[in-house]
């Protein structure tokens, strides 16, 4: 029985040290590569590149997708402020009215320009679209392009109706201007714009020229006839 217990103990002392060797062995054997599959080559991954945005609140392109970046208007529908426009508008003087009062016309030609005058409205028209190019101050304006430079071609167009007469006025203000001249609260001087250009165009409803056409008719005596055979035949009756 001693014997017995002796070969036990050795037995033990000899298999002890053993253990940590197997273990050291165990953790030193190189892992076998883990075969891919065909699947997953095929799979073509999504990069950042294809979407940016996905999931996101905010735009790189916006004004105000970062609110930690400058929002002054550099991309393709931003918008801005013009101001000081009268820098690139010009117009003449308001017309001070003659003293006397108007004058009766000598001749029949003279009386179909008057009464061509008062259908066309000429001056009047005239003389409302400077008084409005006059209090042109400010007006805002969108990026439509930018160009490979950099730079930015801008379009403004403001709208003015006229209850008296039943008109409006669409005043139309296009440039070029750089980024660099856009301000911190994202307005620019009209002075800044390359190739600047200020058009105003009128708009009028068809009732007020049938109205119109109707009070010139008992002067002509024609109901049917058109506006500018009345007129000839109105100014070839005193020749």
């Amino acid at each position: 029985m001693a014997l017995s217990g002796c070969r036990t103990l050795a037995t033990a002392g000899q298999m002890a040290p053993d253990t940590p060797q197997t273990g050291r062995l165990a953790a030193a054997k190189p892992t076998p590569p883990v075969k891919s599959d065909l699947r997953t080559k095929r799979r073509s991954l999504i990069t950042a590149k294809r979407n940016p945005y996905e999931g996101s609140l905010w735009r790189y392109e916006s004004s105000f997708g970062n609110l930690f970046r400058d929002h002054r208007a550099r991309f393709q529908g931003d918008i801005l402020s013009i101001s000081e426009l009268q820098a690139i508008v010009s117009v003449p003087p308001p017309k001070e009215q003659e003293e006397g009062g108007e004058q009766t016309p000598t001749s029949d030609t003279a009386r179909a320009n008057i009464l061509l005058e008062a259908f066309t409205m000429r001056d009047q028209i005239e003389e409302e679209q400077n008084e409005i190019l006059r209090d042109l101050e400010i007006i805002s304006a969108r990026v439509m392009r930018v160009l490979p430079d950099g730079n930015m071609v801008v379009r403004g167009r403001k709208v003015v109706y006229r209850q008296r007469n039943k008109v409006r006025y669409i005043t139309t203000v296009t440039g070029i201007l750089r980024p660099a001249d856009v301000s911190d609260t994202n307005i620019v001087s009209a002075g800044k714009l390359a190739y600047p250009d200020v058009k105003i165009k009128r708009q009028q409803s068809g009732s007020l020229l049938r109205e119109k056409l109707k009070r010139l008719a008992p002067l002509t005596g024609q109901q049917q006839a058109g506006l500018a055979g009345r007129l000839s035949e109105f100014a070839g009756q005193g020749q």
